[in-house]
């Protein structure tokens, strides 16, 4: 068989947040692009053990590659099997893409993976477009399909694996496991053990050049050093609540490989890298016994650090952390359930500018417990005082199956249902929700931009940046960042 995983164009994406004009503004995707390591994972274990076929892989949002573009390469590689991976927000893309595979292969099997079936896994399976669905860790369950494809076989007992018609005792006999958010209401396919995954098969993206404004090079290589987060922030939608590291050595071995690629810069990609000190440590340990030399970098949370931690991991090549602090007060971090504390946050950002480690401070305003733009400065400023490196700072986005998702609909703000309608018939121009309780979208907007521009716009933040600029890419980085914040704010005046 032809076997084709593919991540979709990204052309009609939810509007996360629409300026006052009715326009999108600086969010995440401006802080650049990354590959879809999940995908990549499942095309790379059947590679290993589904082998005799022939496998493609397509990052149309790497390539940047639109639909009609997309098109083509379908015609070109004709595949028997398509495995589209998705994310809620893309599903208007996801489905297009679907379509033009059956335009193409009108007799291929189609199947959906990727986040979306784990959110709308009912409604998932119904949609035209798609003979099956994965919901969950798509690893073994793809595998299976492939191997049942092949011979003929029934592949609707494969765990996780879902059909139209097989999904449909679930709806009245929901699953409920712990290790899992509630909206996992149908058994995934989930893998325990992490080191028996196959490495990951980078040469079917490592002619992309991913950007990345927080980069130093514009070959930069993500890394998984484990899966899930076992934190339940009020805001999170991860699904996976247990927390599964990879072995240490595993995941040095794959750094190798990626330097032996050409790969010059790491970043750890897990939801949550320092699950405690010890983690960091160990990290560090295998990469001095190893003599490995690297700039990596990780997401994490402060209270998974500690001075000494810091200090081994700035030794062992660490140049950035991203914190999720959210918020600058104890009372709005227990609010989101963060377990931390502002003294915590504190320490950490001052021990990291002590060591001379990078920091980027995530922020949201719109937050339930900000009623005034007083309360929404008070923030801000406490972002001030904690002087990072980069800040990026998110209005609060409402996503279905979190918990402030579910306050805002028993207080009346969303319409019940209106996630779980549209993803029965995804339509462009979808708007994602936000706590507007106290403040309009349009007042959002408009402190949103105050706040990077009090962060960014100071003198002595613009010099200490020029100062530690270390590439012509990062100097360029920069300076696509400053024209962006310079449009946005013009557009505010």
């Amino acid at each position: 068989m032809r076997v084709l995983i593919l991540n979709p164009p990204s052309e009609n994406t939810v509007i996360e947040h629409p300026d006052e004009e009715g326009r999108d503004f600086l969010e995440s995707d401006d802080f650049g692009d990354f590959p879809p390591l999940g995908a990549l994972y499942v095309l790379s274990y059947a590679e290993k053990r589904a082998p005799g076929h022939s496998y493609f892989f397509l990052d149309c949002v790497g390539e940047r590659m639109g639909h009609a573009a997309l098109e083509r390469r379908l015609e070109e590689i004709r595949p028997d099997l398509v495995g589209i991976t998705s994310f809620t927000i893309s599903l208007v893309d996801v489905c297009k893409a679907a379509q033009a595979a059956r335009r193409v292969s009108p007799q291929a099997h189609i199947c959906l993976g990727g986040h979306h079936p784990i959110a709308f896994p009912l409604s998932a399976a119904k949609l035209p477009q798609f003979d099956s669905i994965v919901v969950g860790e798509g690893e073994v369950a793809f595998t299976q399909l492939i191997n049942a494809l092949d011979r003929g076989e029934d592949y609707t007992n494969v765990q996780g694996l879902y059909t139209n018609a097989s999904i449909d005792k679930f709806k009245s006999e929901p699953f409920h496991d712990n290790r899992f958010l509630a909206r996992v209401c149908v058994p995934p396919a989930y893998i325990e053990d992490v080191d028996a995954l196959e490495p990951l098969n980078r040469e079917h993206i490592r002619h992309l050049k991913y950007r990345n404004i927080l980069g130093v090079t514009d070959d930069l290589a993500t890394i998984l050093s484990s899966r899930g987060c076992p934190y339940r922030c009020t805001f999170c939608d991860v699904p996976y609540k247990r927390y599964r590291p990879r072995s240490v050595e595993l995941v040095l071995d794959e750094v190798e490989t990626c330097q032996s690629q050409g790969y010059k810069e790491f970043r750890f990609y897990d939801d949550l890298f320092n699950i405690n000190e010890a983690k960091i440590l160990e990290f560090c340990d295998a990469i001095e016994r190893r003599g490995l030399k690297f700039v990596w970098d990780f997401r994490g949370r402060v209270n998974g650090v500690t001075y000494e931690s810091l200090r081994r991991a700035k030794a062992a090549g660490l140049r950035l952390i991203s914190f999720g602090v959210e918020t600058g007060s104890d009372e709005g971090l227990r609010l989101l359930k963060k377990a931390t504390t502002t003294e915590k946050v504190g320490n950490a950002f001052k021990w990291c500018r002590e060591l001379g480690i990078l920091t980027v401070a995530d922020f949201i305003i719109g937050l339930p417990f900000e009623k005034t733009a007083t309360d929404v400065k008070r923030n801000i400023d406490f972002l001030i005082r904690l002087d990072p490196d980069y800040a990026q700072i998110s209005i609060l986005t409402l996503y279905p199956n979190t918990e402030l998702y579910d306050q805002a609909v028993e207080q009346g703000m969303i319409k019940p249902g209106r996630w779980e309608a549209w993803a029965a018939n995804p339509t462009p121009n979808f708007l994602v929700d936000h706590w507007e309780e106290s403040f309009d979208l349009a007042t959002l907007v408009k402190l949103q931009k105050s706040a990077y521009r009090r962060f960014y716009f100071r003198p002595r933040y613009i010099l200490r940046s020029l100062l530690q600029t270390r590439s012509v890419y990062e100097l360029g980085s920069k300076a696509l960042g400053a024209l962006k914040l310079l449009h946005l704010n013009r557009r505010t005046a």
